[in-house]
């Protein structure tokens, strides 16, 4: 009976540390993310100042380099603006965006395509130098809080096995 008490306890103890765990990698995943999204400007203003495609192309194809397959972008009948909407409405839960990710980034599509060609490279590096902000501050959360959040999460199951016993 005191084995299967131990037992138990040393599971609740575990389960703890690994949920602060999981929250602790969704920071890195973010991280990861806003990290892709800045290369996938540079590389979309490399492609939009020497390639002679439509955006709806340039987009994919930049999209594709940095295995961004969230943001390829077909041409459907229907805007760019409306295509990168819908695209960022359902980005999948393994990026870890926040909604200021999100909001960021469309707001960044709804210009996109609507200028001449310099008007389109100033409109990426301003929302290139703005993801930059984001991605500091989303190393500073991994510097603040990925070791707090697995701590915490070891000592909730640890006062979840003190409260039962």
């Amino acid at each position: 009976m005191f084995f299967l008490k131990i037992l138990g306890g040393a599971l609740i103890v575990l389960a703890g540390y690994f949920i602060g765990r999981q929250k602790s990698q969704k920071l890195y995943c973010r991280r990861n993310f806003l990290k892709n999204i800045t290369v996938f400007l540079s590389s979309l203003q490399t492609s939009l100042r020497y390639d002679c495609s439509d955006i709806f192309t340039i987009v994919t194809e930049s999209a594709k380099r940095q295995g961004l397959d969230c943001l390829e972008c077909r041409s459907s009948g229907k805007s760019f603006a409306e295509t990168w909407y819908e695209k960022i409405s359902c980005l999948p839960n393994e990026y870890s965006a926040l909604k200021s990710d999100k909001e960021l980034l469309n707001k960044f599509g709804e210009n996109l395509g609507a200028t001449d060609v310099e008007g389109q490279l100033k409109h990426i590096e301003l929302y290139k130098t703005q993801f930059e902000k984001q991605l500091s501050f989303a190393e500073e959360d991994i510097a603040k809080k990925a070791k707090l959040y697995k701590t915490l999460g070891l000592f909730a199951g640890t006062a979840v096995v003190l409260m039962i016993i």
